[in-house]
């Protein structure tokens, strides 16, 4: 697969929550793997969250966890199941540098592998939160749960990294960030405002305390987009209308929800 589709997939792929839809894998192999400081991810992270079929997980502000992808091309469409570390482990960082893509295709015995993180949670509470199969399962030593499926056809997937565009997910999830905590927020021209749910390190070292002055590392940020960081006055809620989220991502890779405020 070229470079391109490998962009794309990995770019996608670390955005999307709670796809839905398995298929038989085909055989073509599918390179998706990209460096471990690969610049944009997720445009809007993450396959499902895992809780324990639990109602509302709580205390998820900044919990620390990596993906694998596994999955294939299916026809028209790329399927991929997502394992997620979140409640398990922290992703070990050297743990999760020693994944190797080429390794675990073999071992999995199949063409599509996605290394997606480590990435830090925001929000402060899942609401809805499930896993699709609770089983935990190994990957070169990381214990992760299938957190989600993900359907997204070829040609999204072909058309690779683009900042600050807005994608549209499957997602059930309700994310809230608790009054009193900060939220770091894209501002588009049309006043439309997404609020960040997780950050990357995979790129480039951050943590939440340097999120307060990001837009001075957002050089790519559009005009007549804004970057800010604020105190909520009260709870806020982001929720997925009809199942359907709408996400974007920064040049770094950090990841943003479309909100109703």
């Amino acid at each position: 697969m070229n470079q391109r589709l490998a962009s794309g997939l990995f770019v996608l792929f670390v955005v999307v929550v709670a796809g839905c839809g398995a298929s038989e894998p085909v055989a073509p192999a599918l390179d998706a793997s990209l460096p471990d400081a690969g610049a944009a991810v997720d445009a809007a992270t993450d396959a499902a969250v895992p809780g324990d079929d639990a109602a509302v997980l709580s205390g998820v502000r900044g919990g620390r966890y990596c993906e694998v992808l596994v999955g294939a091309i299916t026809g028209a469409d790329v399927v991929l199941d997502v394992y997620n570390t979140y409640g398990l482990n922290d992703c070990p960082d050297a743990a999760f540098r020693a994944l190797d893509v080429a390794t675990l295709r073999t071992e999995l015995m199949t063409p599509a592998v996605v290394l997606n993180g480590p990435r830090y949670w925001l929000m402060d509470e899942f609401i809805g939160a499930s896993v699709l199969d609770p089983t935990v399962r190994t990957f070169g030593g990381l214990e992760m749960r299938l957190a989600g499926r993900v359907t997204v056809p070829l040609s999204v997937a072909m058309a690779g990294a683009r900042p600050y565009v807005d994608n549209t997910i499957r997602r059930d999830t309700t994310v809230l960030f608790a009054a009193g905590s900060l939220v770091y927020e894209l501002v588009d021209p049309a006043g439309r405002v997404f609020d960040m749910q997780s950050y990357t390190v995979q790129s480039v070292a951050q943590t939440e305390a340097s999120l307060t002055t990001l837009a001075e590392r957002l050089p790519l940020l559009p005009a007549g987009w804004t970057y800010r960081a604020r105190t909520l006055p009260a709870d806020l809620r982001v929720v997925a209308v009809g199942g359907l989220a709408t996400v974007v991502q920064d040049e770094i890779g950090n990841t943003y929800q479309l909100s109703a405020q």
